[in-house]
């Protein structure tokens, strides 16, 4: 069965049978096994490849890449456990992997933790002993047959600390091209290539250092909203754009916290770390725990995103029905964010948590181009929902730009998994959007509005500087999207930046957890 032309048929027609029909078919091949892998490999995704590059993007995972070692507390020999994300087509077989130090090779043990649905890996877990009292650095070559090592350990018997500083007893640094490569926390741009230009300016404003792990701890006698947002998605980008050493170890740190204060029952995340937060969706994320899946192997981390995408099912309907009911554009992107990352790295329920997906983004789509039933511009569309559904008192309809980008954050997710005409529609959905913002969702000082009153409807100003980097982001995916064209688009996109260069603030945890997540991915769409 060509299962690539089941999956494209399946999303191009919307059908949810369909689709778990051919998720099912794909699932009969889970227990393949993969040569240079440890026992069966079961990591094929619900998914498709991802489309060819899109302007901007060069997502082609180099034949060799020096990974650094930085002990933490030991010396000697050490097992140094850490995986290698690559981009689409690269490498399928594990084995296919040798590592030098020096001009030494080591034997190492392989594993594909994830595959895109072409059969070739999302990341491979590597295990290897190696004297870090002498050796510092190693050579990842990349489609050269390589010495098999020792038996995969626990990943647990390879970390240090506890409480809020668990960590590896060796670092393992990737250089962030090879992160921006592959893709695996999104389509994010290394700092090197923006450095010297506007673009530059979300290393510049999202200060790792300044809100690192220590600072997120200190935040949380104050409650829960610290939270918010994901912090270890923020901080994997953040390393994956700069490669350096601080936002890569407060990632690892968080994401062991955040795991530590879970509960899983049966399947099913029953409880979270954040306090009095067991009920609210916008706390519940699996996209932090699979990059730190991606990066590591823990499997611990896998099932706590297939956890989070059982819970948040259960928690939101994706369906805007045009009333009051609860709705917004943060969960509505934190419910598909949990099911697209937990499609990716799922090695058992895959089929399951795709189909959550699709029925999502079917819902989300249908809303943006019904409401308001009197808006009638197929062309600028956010999603739009009343006031009352967001919690708020304007008594109007319209929708928020700044939680829009986490909506649309999901919705490139899931295009890039699914490809084809499925795709296309998502992005185009992200134009749609887009372009609303541009034409009507910024104050006369070119600030994005607090609330986008749609058609006739009033906005609501923003009181703070907290949301331009959002809507350069939306913008400039709209740019991108539709072909690079729109010079509209492109300058209103660059005077966001402008404005985000002068005027945003990043002055708190939660501040820094929201401007830092989405919107970092900005300049690849606009470079």
């Amino acid at each position: 069965m060509d299962l690539r032309k089941v999956f494209r048929a399946a999303f191009a027609s919307g059908s949810i049978a369909l689709i778990v029909s051919a998720c099912s078919a794909q699932s009969m091949v889970e227990n393949e096994t993969d040569a240079g892998t440890s026992g069966p490999d079961r990591s094929r995704d619900g998914g498709l490849p991802t489309d060819d590059a899109l302007p901007g993007e060069t997502p082609v995972t180099p034949d060799q890449l020096q990974v650094t070692l930085v002990p933490d507390g030991v010396s000697g020999t050490q097992r140094v456990n850490f995986a290698v994300p690559f981009s689409l087509g690269k490498l399928s077989d594990a084995g296919a992997i040798k590592i030098l130090a020096g001009t030494t090779e080591l034997p190492a043990a392989r594993r594909v933790l994830a595959r895109y649905a072409d059969g070739s890996a999302r990341s491979v877990q590597l295990q290897l002993d190696v004297n870090v009292s002498t050796t510092t650095s190693l050579t990842v070559q990349i489609g050269v047959t390589g010495a098999a090592g020792p038996t995969l350990a626990d990943v647990t018997t390879t970390l240090a600390g506890s409480g809020n500083n668990v960590h590896p007893k060796v670092w393992v640094q990737l250089p962030s091209d090879v992160m921006a490569a592959s893709g695996f926390a999104g389509p994010v741009t290394p700092r090197s290539q923006v450095q010297g230009t506007s673009l530059d300016v979300w290393t510049t404003q999202c200060d790792y250092d300044q809100w690192d792990t220590d600072a997120f701890v200190a935040n949380q006698s104050s409650g829960r909203e610290g939270w918010l947002f994901d912090r270890v998605t923020s901080m994997y980008r953040g390393y994956a754009i700069t490669g350096s050493t601080v936002p890569l170890r407060s990632a690892y740190r968080e994401a062991a916290i955040y795991l530590a204060g879970m509960t899983i029952t049966n399947g099913v995340t029953t409880g979270i770390a954040p306090p009095d937060a067991n009920t609210d969706l916008k706390y519940f994320f699996s996209q932090g725990m699979a990059l730190h899946y991606l990066l590591t192997g823990d499997d611990r981390y896998r099932e706590a995103a297939e956890a989070v995408s059982a819970k948040v099912v259960g928690m939101w309907n994706p369906q805007y029905n045009g009333g009051s009911g609860f709705w917004t554009e943060r969960h509505a992107g934190f419910a598909l964010l949990a099911h697209e990352w937990a499609t990716i790295v799922s090695d058992d329920k895959a089929a399951a948590i795709a189909a959550r997906a699709e029925t999502a983004v079917t819902a989300y789509l249908d809303g943006q181009m019904t409401y308001p039933t009197n808006y009638t511009d197929p062309d600028a569309r956010c999603f739009g929902h009343s006031a009352g559904a967001h919690g708020e008192s304007y008594g109007t309809m319209g929708c928020s730009p700044w939680m829009s980008a986490i909506l649309a954050d999901a919705l490139d997710a899931h295009a890039r998994r699914v490809g084809g005409t499925r795709a296309t529609q998502v992005r185009q959905a992200i134009v749609r959007l887009g372009r609303i913002i541009a034409r009507d969702g910024l104050d006369s000082s070119g600030k994005p509005y607090y609330w986008l009153g749609i058609g006739a409807a009033s906005d609501e100003v923003d009181d703070y500087d907290e949301h331009w980097g959002e809507a350069a982001y939306l913008v400039g995916m709209a740019w991108n999207f539709s072909g690079r064209t729109d010079t509209g688009l492109k300058q209103k996109a660059d005077a966001l930046v402008a404005g985000f260069t002068t005027q945003g603030e990043v002055g708190h945890v939660r501040s820094f957890n929201w401007q830092c997540r989405s919107a970092v991915l900005a300049p690849t769409f606009l470079r």
